[in-house]
C-alpha cells in the first residue's frame, strides 16, 4: 500500500501544506455527510425516495428540510402560533419532490407504484386512498406507527392532468391531516396545496 509521498511520487504530484489541509477538511466535511445521512436513514419514518432527474420544459421542485431548520422554524413560529410550533418541534425530517413528466409518465408511475407496494411490506400502514376521473389524480399516504403514535408519513400523488408526481415523506408525529399546515408554516408550497382530511378526500 502507499503511503501519501508514494502515491504523490506515482501520480507524479507535489503536495503543499495547503493541499493537505483542504484534503483533511474535505474527508471531515465527506464523514460528517455521511453520518448525518445514516442518522437519517437510522429513524424509522424515513423512506428512500432516492434521486430524481428533471425533465426539461416540465416543474421539477425537490425540498430537503433537516432537524436544524426544523429547530429554527420552531422557533421562529412560538411567536404568533404555538400549534404549529409544538407540530414542527416532534419533526426530524421533511422532504418533498414534485416531478414532471412529458408523454405518459410511464416509468415514473411504475416508480411511485412500487414504492407503495413495499411500504406496504415494510410495516406502513396505507390510511388514505383517493381516485378521481375527472382530473386523473391517484392519492395514497401511507403511516408508520408504534403504538400509538405515528413516526412517518409518506404521502404519494400521481396527477395526470397536470402531469406531475408528489412525493412528500415527513419523519416524525404528524398526522396527514396536518400537512398543509406545516407547508404553509415552512412555506412549501407543494405542501401547502395538500388537502388531505380524515378521510383523504381532496388533493
Amino acid at each position: 500500500m502507499l503511503g501519501e509521498s508514494g502515491l504523490s511520487d506515482t501520480l507524479n504530484l507535489k503536495t503543499t501544506p495547503a493541499m493537505n489541509r483542504f484534503g483533511r477538511l474535505a474527508a471531515v466535511s465527506a464523514t460528517l455527510v455521511l453520518a448525518t445521512w445514516s442518522a437519517r436513514a437510522a429513524e424509522p419514518g424515513y423512506v428512500d425516495l432516492g434521486k430524481f432527474q428533471p425533465v426539461e420544459g416540465c416543474q421539477f421542485v425537490e425540498v430537503n428540510v433537516p432537524t436544524s431548520l426544523l429547530n429554527f422554524a420552531s422557533k421562529f413560529a412560538e411567536k404568533d402560533d404555538a400549534e404549529a410550533a409544538a407540530l414542527i418541534r416532534q419533526l426530524k425530517h421533511v422532504r418533498v419532490n414534485v416531478v414532471g413528466y412529458k408523454d405518459a409518465g410511464i416509468d415514473l408511475t411504475k416508480r411511485v407504484v412500487d414504492l407503495r407496494s413495499q411500504l406496504e411490506s415494510k410495516g406502513w400502514t396505507q390510511v388514505v386512498v383517493a381516485k378521481d376521473a375527472d382530473t386523473s389524480a391517484d392519492v395514497a399516504v401511507f403511516t408508520l406507527l408504534k403504538g400509538d403514535a405515528i413516526e412517518g408519513v409518506l404521502v404519494t400523488v400521481l396527477d395526470g392532468a397536470n402531469k406531475q408526481a408528489v412525493l412528500v415523506n415527513v419523519v416524525g408525529s404528524i398526522n396527514p391531516e396536518q400537512i398543509a399546515l406545516l407547508g404553509k408554516r415552512l412555506n412549501i408550497e407543494p405542501l401547502a396545496d395538500l388537502k388531505l382530511g380524515a378521510k383523504g378526500k381532496g388533493v
